[in-house]
């Protein structure tokens, strides 16, 4: 009989037990103040996000002419007095800007499910899109002042979307590389080709003088001899023509000039 009894108490403590785990923590009156206040938080920055970016140089634009502590100023001002940490706005600004461009049209939010996980709240809201559905998860801070601390979109995109996306980045990359090594290959073809250029331009002006050098050299300037000094050979000259042609005069010629003549064997 005892030991039916103690059977039985076994037995009830282990039903006990299961259905203990198995009921939710009830959350106070206070946390769930504080849950509701994150939920309409994040309903102001989803309405922030997308009025600010509209397309995917706005984050660009904005990180350039604001930085961190003005832009947690700007959140502040939006959301009534909510502050947030410094690059938690860049951060959710750039993972929106990603995420819409992975899912194309965002067409609508779902409703938003709230945990709280130690000393945080997060809040995340199911986006549908044009290409794939995606999430917009927000993290405040779990105590009075319920401060934005993080902000991350992102889509969840299917395996072939993502082997597509990264074939279109390397196709770009691959492009821009081609046209980066053919520019240098060209510039460096055209400076071989100016170097080389130098040694012709030096042969041709060699040719230009030695073809002027031959020139001058086989073309000698003639001079006429003065006579003044050859008065005997002049004399011997005429009277061996005079002999040759059997006259005792010589009118009519007169010597002028005298050429040595150059005869080669």
């Amino acid at each position: 009989m005892n030991k039916k009894l103690f059977t039985l108490i076994c037995a009830l403590t282990c039903v006990l037990s299961l259905s203990a785990c198995g009921t939710e923590a009830t959350v106070s009156d206070n946390q769930s103040a504080k849950i509701q206040q994150a939920e309409s938080v994040a309903d102001a920055c989803i309405q922030i996000t997308e009025s600010t970016v509209t397309d995917g140089d706005s984050v660009v634009e904005l990180t350039s002419n604001f930085n961190k502590e003005e832009m947690a100023t700007l959140f502040a001002q939006a959301t009534n007095g909510v502050e947030a940490d410094l690059g938690a706005v860049e951060g959710l600004f750039t993972t929106y800007a990603q995420m819409k461009k992975d899912m194309g049209e965002i067409i609508g939010h779902g409703v938003a499910e709230s945990k709280v996980v130690g000393k945080e709240i997060i809040v995340t809201y199911p986006v549908t899109g044009e290409n794939c559905d995606g999430s917009m998860t927000f993290t405040f801070s779990n105590d009075i002042f319920t401060r934005f601390k993080e902000g991350d979109c992102k889509a969840n995109t299917t395996f072939k979307q993502r082997m597509n996306a990264a074939g279109e980045s390397m196709g770009t990359a691959g492009l821009n590389t081609l046209l980066g090594m053919g520019t240098v290959f060209a510039m460096l073809i055209l400076i071989s080709i100016i170097i080389s250029s130098f040694s012709l331009f030096g042969k041709i002006g060699k040719k230009k003088a030695a073809a002027s050098t031959a020139t001058t050299s086989a073309a000698p300037v003639e001079t006429a001899e003065d006579l003044t000094d050859d008065t005997e050979l002049v004399a011997v000259i005429m009277a061996a023509i005079r002999a040759y042609e059997g006259s005792e005069s010589t009118d009519g010629f007169v010597v002028r000039s005298i050429k040595r003549a150059n005869r080669r064997k």
